[in-house]
């Protein structure tokens, strides 16, 4: 379209010009101003089409900073929005203030967008033995002293961890498990790609090259699942919580699998999953349930370890969970679709997962 003007201009303006000389920038200086206004109005629809989408998904407003020519608005995913500030009249927007916990922004035909502004602080547990801020006389060694001498993990629940006076998230080994210290949360710092090391000897190693989420070293590696089977080893959800028992949002943490779990969906086992592994429709995720001080059910959330055209997931990959609400403790359970029980011994695949860097929102 703007481009269909221009030349309609430039036709016009031959029309009315031959044979005679005349000084056309006037009209050029015109033609520029127009083709300015629509790059603007452009810039301000994606705008507005980028707010209404933050709306639509829930996010919240992490930074308003004041550019230029207006307001630069960071969302808790990272994305950015530039938001002209409209004084001179060139723009959809003519204001843009916080208050009470929103920001605030004004269109020119006097509508009102509302989109949440942070009003906490994220703290995060990323089992970093440089971020332990805890009182325990092994601090400057606290999470590395926790980390077994090989990578099979014989159950994962031995050791109790607190993350004091930071996220205050906590693991405690069940004493009421059907057989106790079987199942839990194990700290680790092993890694591999190596298949042929993707057994029970090797655990405690998450499929990955560099150490945990966002250049660290140490995650952990968790492990436990019930079924309907009667089958399975556990009688109970591994879960952690918050020491302190307040409730807290949990914003985020880092997930990847373990190279244990992508052998096996990979290449079976040839008895819990047959040799070739996994077909192209299965399907397996963990599914974390929160609670709050009281026992009730707060929210669910899900993420897929592997799905369907026997996509696994290899990386650290970021999963949000503030959909679970404000808990004192989250559960967390490993499912699969049909084929991972088809064995009649319960689920086929091996109930771990690797996580990092879980993120706890505390109230400003």
């Amino acid at each position: 379209m703007k481009k269909f003007f221009v030349l309609m201009m430039v036709a016009l303006a031959s029309v009315v010009l031959v044979g005679c000389e005349y000084d056309d920038s006037a009209i050029w200086g015109k033609v520029d101003e127009l083709e300015k206004q629509v790059q603007a109005n452009s810039e301000d629809i994606a705008a507005l089409s980028a707010l209404v989408d933050a709306l639509n998904q829930g996010k919240v407003i992490t930074s308003t900073e004041q550019t230029e020519d207006g307001y630069t608005l960071t969302f808790n995913d990272g994305s950015t929005v530039e938001v002209k500030n409209g004084q001179d009249g060139d723009s959809f927007f003519t204001s843009i203030e916080e208050k009470d916990g929103m920001v605030i922004i004004t269109l020119a035909d006097g509508r009102v967008i509302k989109i949440p502004a942070i009003d906490y602080d994220l703290r995060v547990l990323t089992f970093e033995d440089a971020a332990y801020k805890g009182s325990a006389s092994n601090a400057a060694t606290y999470w590395s002293d926790l980390i077994a001498d090989s990578e099979y993990g014989n159950g994962n629940g031995h050791n109790a961890w607190w993350d004091e006076n930071n996220t205050e998230l906590s693991f405690t080994p069940s004493t009421t498990a059907l057989f106790p210290g079987y199942g839990g949360h194990a700290v680790s710092n092993y890694v591999g790609e190596d298949l042929t090391q993707g057994d029970y000897m090797h655990d405690l190693q998450a499929y990955a090259v560099d150490g945990g989420a966002n250049g660290s070293k140490n995650f952990c590696v968790h492990f436990g699942y019930v079924d309907d089977s009667g089958l399975g080893m556990q009688n109970e959800l591994v879960f952690f919580e918050f020491e302190d028992g307040a409730e807290r949002v949990i914003d985020h943490m880092w997930v990847t699998n373990t190279t244990y779990v992508y052998n096996i969906l990979t290449n079976g086992d040839g008895w819990m999953v047959p040799a070739g592994g996994v077909s192209d429709d299965c399907w397996f995720k963990i599914v974390a349930y929160g609670y709050d001080a009281d026992g009730n059910k707060t929210g669910e959330a899900e993420f897929k370890l592997w799905d369907e055209g026997r996509k696994g997931v290899k990386e650290w990959t970021k999963w949000n969970m503030a959909s679970l609400g404000e808990v004192a403790r989250v559960e967390f359970n490993l499912v699969g679709s049909e084929e991972l029980y088809e064995s009649g011994y319960g689920l086929g695949a091996p109930g771990y997962f690797a996580y990092d860097d879980v993120a706890v929102r505390f109230k400003k």
